[in-house]
């Protein structure tokens, strides 16, 4: 029993003199707030002082690489956890990222006696720098989301309530960014409040962006003034199918002009133009003349005055070639509109 015990005592002894041989002010790498890997080695193959840490160093960077592989094959297992009734990052779903992309957080650090040849390397990563590293891209998404939603509800004052839709929905590709910092905070050593606030953040300004974008749906709203005849007789169902049109595009109506957005006035009538005959069939035709007038009201501009004709024909007679006329004006105007309040 005595001489096992002091042979663990000269194994211990001869591992401990070992160990005190790196320099003393790597030990605070070694204590709880670090990830790190020690290698020291005799150079028996007489490489350059250089060759020989770049060696050693190599074999604490992979060592180091496959303790944080380790970590997040730990947390990887951990089931969805639900914070204020809502799922958080799922870890699992992050175990193809790369221990590779953390190597930057690496420090290194060498020594080498020339004398004894002996080399001792550390590489090592202080959690709380990686922690900061990974909030600080966190901070940046976070940023990028409110300053678009501060740039969409500039649009909206400015009423360009359409640019406000697209910088918004443009805004919601920023979230797909958010897992990975997270994740890596996770294996850092963040706490699960702090996870579980940065989450609740970005989940309150996903929500916001989520309602704007469904109060904009039908937030453009048109004040449209539509006079259409067919020689002396209304023809009501021109106004009925623009405001069909314009309704798809996410438009609603007022008859209030101070209460709109754009001020739309359109003038159409019909004229006779010709007839043909070929054999026992006369073919009818006729022209619809419209003019088109939008006005933006919050700026009292005018963005658009023009005039646009269509030729229809019918066998039935000048009244059936003008109503054709229309069903083919009314797109060209749809399109004219939608085109002019895209701003």
């Amino acid at each position: 029993m005595k001489q096992i015990c002091f042979f663990f005592f000269l194994l211990w002894g001869s591992w401990g003199v070992k160990a005190q041989q790196y320099p003393s002010e790597w030990v605070k790498y070694t204590y709880s707030g670090y990830l790190y890997d020690i290698q020291s080695d005799s150079n028996d193959r007489n490489l350059s002082e250089t060759d020989f840490k770049n060696y050693l160093l190599n074999i604490a960077r992979t060592n180091l690489a496959k303790q944080i592989q380790v970590r997040v094959q730990d947390v990887a297992e951990l089931n969805k956890q639900s914070i204020n009734g809502r799922t958080s990052v799922t870890y699992s779903s992050s175990t193809n990222f790369s221990t590779d992309v953390n190597l930057k957080l690496v420090e290194t650090r060498a020594t080498y006696n020339s004398i004894s040849k002996m080399g001792y390397v550390i590489a090592y990563i202080d959690k709380e720098v990686a922690r900061n590293y990974y909030k600080n891209e966190l901070t940046l998404v976070y940023n990028k989301i409110n300053n678009s939603i501060a740039l969409a509800e500039n649009f909206v004052s400015a009423g360009f309530k359409t640019k406000a839709q697209t910088e918004l929905k443009a805004s919601l590709k920023h979230f797909a960014l958010i897992d990975k910092p997270l994740f890596w905070m996770n294996i850092f050593g963040a706490s699960q409040s702090e996870l579980a606030e940065w989450q609740e953040r970005f989940n309150m300004a996903e929500q916001g962006i989520k309602r704007m974008l469904a109060d904009l749906k039908h937030a453009t709203v048109i004040c449209l003034s539509c006079t259409a005849d067919i020689f002396g007789k209304p023809y009501p169902t021109l106004q009925n199918e623009l405001k069909g049109i314009l309704a798809t595009g996410g438009c609603s109506f007022t008859e209030n002009p101070a209460d709109a957005d754009w001020v739309i006035t359109i003038t159409c009538e019909a004229r006779e133009h010709s007839n043909v005959n070929i054999g026992k069939t006369s073919s009818y035709f006729s022209y619809v003349d419209a003019q088109i007038v939008i006005n933006k009201v919050i700026t009292s501009q005018r963005i658009y005055e023009d005039e646009i004709s269509v030729k229809g024909g019918h066998t039935f007679g000048y009244s059936e070639a003008a109503k054709a006329g229309y069903k083919e004006i009314k797109q060209k105007i749809g399109e004219i509109i939608k085109n002019n309040i895209k701003q």
